[in-house]
């Protein structure tokens, strides 16, 4: 099985993120860490998040992608750009909510940004739990069809981090 990435760039305040590969929950610690320090940019002009090269995508990154959708929104007031040539991410995406949070555009052309590899620094279960808790409250938060269908998987998560938060507190 191939594992996928997220490569990061950014450029007068554009912000570009590309998915490459099969990319799954323990690929995006460090693009949801990355989320958060963009929450502090005054700069941030447009964000384009490129899926063009991406084979296949989790919930949990398409949480953490709805995240940057609605965090542009909301502190930047900006429509973020998702390009995609696959029809199943794209309908994937769709069927999600991601369209009310990103303008998806089929884009066929040449990507000659120069991205870099984010680094998964520092995974451990806590902050792996904290991140797939995370993606799929937003999930949640996009359409009913996703609070039914995640509404069992988070109360399992919020139990879990729970009970670790408790195990913590006895050492």
């Amino acid at each position: 099985m191939s594992t996928g990435h997220v490569e990061y760039a950014s450029l007068n305040g554009t912000h570009i993120f590309k998915l490459i590969g099969e990319v799954r929950a323990h690929s995006c610690i460090s693009l949801d860490k990355l989320l958060n320090k963009l929450e502090q940019h005054e700069d941030v002009v447009g964000a384009i998040v490129d899926l063009t090269q991406t084979t296949f995508i989790d919930s949990t990154v398409l949480g953490v992608l709805a995240k940057l959708g609605l965090k542009l929104k909301q502190i930047h007031h900006l429509q973020a750009i998702m390009l995609s040539t696959n029809p199943d991410i794209t309908t994937l995406a769709n069927s999600m909510g991601l369209g009310q949070v990103f303008v998806i555009l089929n884009y066929c052309g040449e990507s000659d940004v120069c991205t870099q590899a984010l680094v998964d620094d520092h995974i451990n279960h806590a902050s792996m739990l904290r991140t797939v808790l995370e993606a799929h409250k937003t999930l949640m938060q996009l359409n009913e069809n996703n609070q039914n269908m995640f509404e069992p998987l988070v109360k399992q998560l919020e139990k879990e981090q729970q009970n670790l938060e408790q195990s913590n507190q006895n050492v």
